[in-house]
């Protein structure tokens, strides 16, 4: 297209027959002669617009063009002063009225296509998490004279974490469980929604049964409906339902950044380069936990080396500490190694291997974790040892969990806490014995180890933070508590962390 002292608009797409002119000699007219023409030439090529290929930047461009020539042809009319001008003018400003109304509801066609389309984060940014799983057992028959049952345990729907159930199987009218005993079934992200656990059992004739009910809720997941009964029926079929993954090895993810025994562990008050501090980012109380302990300087003597590792100590004050105003009394010693201003400690993607003997003295609550640099939550619990819980079983007892949120605030919990050692094949030694703890935070997944075997598996709704390790005793004990029974110490013979990639620098995250 040309543009001199006459204008000329060859035959357009809409089939206009010939040569199409527009004379004028006008100033006014002249400067905005290419607007009208382009006021003209939209349609031809816009209409319709919906099926040309046509990319949402490149519509927001042309509706951009469109107000540049709106803004020249109302130029034209106020300041032309040949009528004939002004009137092809008004032709052009009603063609350009046209074109914006159709350019904006292509624009918010394209718009509502691209927002479709968009990946949507199911997990919102770490605050939220996929809805636990149901677990149901229900009543089933099994042929008489039986000697092993198979127990169906359910998943309403694919889980986001490794889910574990526990059934146990008892005494019912005529038929016995040899012996009473309660076993655990292991549903890891991706295996089938239905498992078998079994069981033996005897005197199973016609119509006699056993009961069977999940005996606590599951690790991971939501316990649905109550008891069963497995009854003894003649022709009956009950066969166990194969299927599902073998646990994990350890395998480290990333290069060795942090390697450090209990002899060569460094740490003091505030924290720094190779060197753990001995509080928490925030100070040295936990006020939201109930916590009583309170973390002591190194000073306070909660830190010992021996020849088995470093022993992160607890135990009850000669005097308490007073904190705050109103004063708090703290009358137990806590103790702390946080990463949060250890840079070699800190990853995003990458693997932690704790080895450690935890304490189990009642009301201790031995720990090791993960905190992002920018503040809590989230965070990741690989063990937590709740001494204040009466059920609690130091040797054997083992807690998992994952907390989202953000700015303080927790939005959702993922606990694992009825699992024990015996449920992977482990020994119940954690207090007598050294074991390997590890977790290793990719992309995808949060994945738990315990002696190299996994034990809990997490999607990882936190992905692109960066975080770093606590190990830690604390205490929740009543204030009048002698605090003396058992052993109120963790024993750390090393640490280790590995990166896949360079952390953020400094402490905080943008």
């Amino acid at each position: 297209m040309k543009v001199e002292n006459s204008v000329l608009l060859r035959k357009g797409p809409i089939g206009m027959n010939g040569n199409f002119q527009l004379k004028g000699t006008s100033k006014n007219w002249h400067m905005a002669c290419k607007a009208i023409l382009a006021a003209l030439y939209i349609p031809m090529i816009a209409v319709p617009l919906a099926a040309q290929n046509m990319t949402l930047k490149e519509a927001q461009e042309l509706r951009n063009d469109t107000d540049i020539a709106a803004n020249a042809v109302k130029q034209v009319i106020r300041n032309e002063e040949t009528e004939e001008m002004r009137k092809n003018a008004k032709i052009a400003e009603s063609a350009l009225v046209r074109v914006i109304g159709q350019l904006d509801k292509h624009i918010e066609r394209l718009k509502s296509a691209d927002a479709s389309q968009a990946p949507t984060d199911i997990y919102g940014d770490g605050k939220k998490y996929p809805p636990a799983s149901n677990v149901q057992i229900r009543s089933f028959e099994v042929p008489v004279g039986a000697t092993v049952v198979h127990v169906p345990v359910t998943l309403d729907k694919p889980s986001p974490n490794t889910v574990i159930a526990h059934v146990r199987v008892y005494d019912g009218k005529g038929g016995r469980s040899n012996p009473d005993t309660t076993k655990s079934v292991i549903f890891r992200p991706g295996d089938p929604l239905t498992k078998t656990v079994s069981f033996n059992v005897r005197g199973m004739s016609e119509g006699n049964n056993v009961k069977a009910v999940q005996s606590s809720v599951p690790d991971g997941g939501e316990r649905k409906d109550g008891g069963i009964l497995i009854t003894a029926k003649a022709g009956a079929v009950n066969e166990p339902v194969e299927g599902g993954r073998e646990a994990l090895k350890f395998e480290p993810l990333g290069k060795l950044a942090y390697d450090e025994t209990g002899q060569t562990i460094q740490f003091d008050d505030k924290g720094g380069s190779k060197s753990f501090s001995t509080s928490l980012s925030h100070g040295r109380t936990q006020v939201g936990n109930g916590e009583t302990g309170y973390y002591g300087t190194v000073d306070m003597g909660g830190f010992v080396r021996t020849p088995e590792g470093l022993v992160l100590a607890s135990r009850r004050l000669e005097k308490p500490v007073k904190v705050g105003s109103p004063a708090t009394e703290y009358p137990f010693l806590a103790t702390m190694l946080s990463g949060h201003k250890t840079p070699e400690t800190q990853f995003k993607h990458g693997s932690v291997e704790w080895v450690v003997k935890m304490s189990n003295r009642r009301d201790s609550w031995p720990a090791l974790w993960l905190v992002p640099t920018g503040g809590w939550p989230p965070e990741i619990d690989v063990y937590e040892g709740f001494g204040y819980n009466g059920s609690w079983k130091f040797p054997s007892s083992l807690s998992t969990n994952i907390h989202g949120g953000s700015n303080g605030i927790r939005t959702f919990t993922r606990p694992a806490m009825r699992m024990t050692m015996v449920t992977f094949g482990l020994p119940e030694t954690l207090d007598s014995e050294f074991h390997k703890f590890a977790v290793t935070v990719d992309p995808d997944w949060i994945t738990m180890f315990i002696d190299g075997v996994e034990t809990m598996r997490y999607a990882n709704p936190f992905n692109g933070k960066t975080w770093y390790p606590l190990t830690n005793v604390a205490v929740k004990a009543k204030p009048e508590s002698p605090y003396g029974d058992g052993v109120g110490d963790m024993t750390v013979r090393s640490i280790k962390v590995w990166r896949a990639e360079q952390s953020h620098k400094g402490t905080s995250e943008n």
